[in-house]
């Protein structure tokens, strides 16, 4: 396994954990929020990230005024906050959400000394079985083989020499479409790379400003991701980057 397979691969695994486990990666996905208070850590200093899967954010209102700078991402639906700078011993803060379907959630906001949070809140319609895994798939028991395909879906797709063929024997539909996502970047789909019930798809984005980009995998997520690996979260200006995504497939697809 070349060197840049391993990094991808180790990236791909927490992008795994990002949408399927939570809370060990600066990520956490709750689910049960719209029925009880859930509490989760949030970073004491960076700012953390808000976001509710397949929907938007509404309104968020804080238990106490004034314990948290907020900036709302209109376009992506999500919330960035971070405590205010006169709480630095502040306890618990309880945090009411609501999403653009009037569905309500309740979060304990616990401040701690950690690295910025991205909370992925997973609304009632959503849930699904263990692992984070559609319920089809975690009922039959096939879920340790369901993550070793989405790895090996990921490894396949990062084998540049044959992104234009074939990819580790997959069929490869070669794109090259321009995606529009940022100002600050060209982003390029390559191929796919269509695989029974799940689909690859290999990107690649170029920083075209004058300053450094960087990017949030928060803003590569959409319903029916289930891994994302970024081969540098980095870029400096003209820099390039390989974005891997494994999402579910698609009925007319």
């Amino acid at each position: 396994m070349s060197p840049k397979s391993r990094k991808l691969l180790r990236s791909s695994l927490l992008g795994l954990l990002l949408l399927e486990a939570g809370g060990a990666y600066a990520t956490a996905t709750i689910e049960g929020a719209d029925r009880n208070h859930v509490q989760v850590k949030i970073s004491a200093k960076e700012q953390n990230l808000l976001a509710i899967e397949g929907r938007r954010i509404e309104s968020v209102v804080p238990s106490q005024k004034g314990v948290l700078v907020t900036q709302k991402d209109e376009g992506q639906g999500v919330l960035y906050f971070t405590l205010a700078g006169n709480t630095p011993n502040l306890g618990t803060v309880t945090l009411f959400v609501t999403d653009d379907r009037a569905t309500r959630y309740k979060l304990i906001l616990v401040p701690s000394a950690i690295a910025a949070e991205e909370i992925i809140l997973i609304p009632p319609a959503a849930k699904t079985g263990v692992t984070g895994l559609p319920r089809s798939v975690a009922a039959d028991g096939r879920a340790g083989s369901y993550q070793r395909r989405i790895k090996e879906l990921i490894l396949a797709m990062a084998d540049e020499a044959k992104v234009d063929d074939k990819a580790g024997g997959l069929d490869a539909i070669t794109l090259n479409q321009e995606v529009p996502l940022w100002r600050e970047g060209k982003l390029l789909l390559l191929a796919k790379f269509p695989e029974a019930d799940l689909v690859g798809e290999k990107y690649r984005l170029t920083n075209i400003s004058d300053t450094p980009l960087l990017l949030v995998e928060q803003e590569l997520y959409r319903k029916g991701v289930r891994a994302i690996a970024v081969d540098n979260q980095t870029l400096a200006p003209g820099e390039q980057t390989d974005i891997l995504i494994v999402r579910e497939r698609k009925d007319n697809e």
